[in-house]
């Protein structure tokens, strides 16, 4: 009986220790894909289809990684997409978790770029002057308004457009992506989220350079 016990209690100890499993890319288009053992802090795996727009240029990406839960837009198993569009600059994403070894192998929807009849106040490029009349139509899943502030080295930036409602009840997202993120939403549906805008801005340009 001792023996049973001693085994269960290695096998259990064992068994908590070992790491996920996910698939990850190798490549850039993520043509193909290797199975890798993810660190202790990965609570799950991911497949992200990203598109990028930059003036008349537009990438689209396929991602397969470790993750985290804390990440993800929606519960496991279940297609979520985002979207942040200044107009001049967008950034769109579908993606979905998982949590079982190598379980990220889906084929996901491409985020749709289709303007979807709304509109919102916006800036046709960085605006240091604090000076947005410019008008953008939103597309896909953006369905709100948002604006923000960038201050960097003593100059401020005003950036508008649009974005998924969806942001401003996912602030473990935003944590993700940079060092104190604040996000506010209310009538009309506005928020600020200027240093995850801004990370998404350098990411979208380091793609496209």
């Amino acid at each position: 009986m001792k023996l049973l016990l001693t085994v269960c209690l290695t096998w259990a100890l064992l068994y908590t220790a070992e790491s996920l499993r996910c698939q990850q890319c190798t490549d850039l288009l993520c043509s193909n894909t290797n199975s890798v053992e993810c660190p202790a802090t990965s609570t799950a795996c991911h497949t992200i289809t990203s598109v990028s727009q930059i003036g008349a240029t537009t990438v689209t990406l396929l991602s397969r990684n470790c993750s985290s839960l804390l990440t993800c837009l929606a519960a496991a198993d279940i297609e979520a997409q985002w979207s942040v569009n200044t107009g001049y600059i967008r950034a769109a994403f579908t993606q979905i978790c998982c949590i079982t070894d190598n379980c990220n192998k889906q084929i996901l929807t491409t985020p749709s770029s289709q303007t979807n009849g709304k509109q919102c106040p916006g800036c046709s490029a960085d605006s240091i002057a604090g000076t947005c009349n410019a008008t953008v139509s939103c597309r896909g899943v953006e369905d709100t308004c948002f604006n923000a502030t960038i201050t960097s080295n003593s100059t401020t930036v005003m950036q508008k457009g649009c974005s998924s409602r969806n942001l401003c009840t996912k602030a473990d997202l935003l944590s993700a992506l940079g060092e104190n993120v604040e996000i506010k939403c209310g009538a009309p549906w506005s928020l600020g989220i200027g240093p995850l805008l801004l990370t998404l801005n350098l990411a979208a340009y380091k793609v496209l350079v």
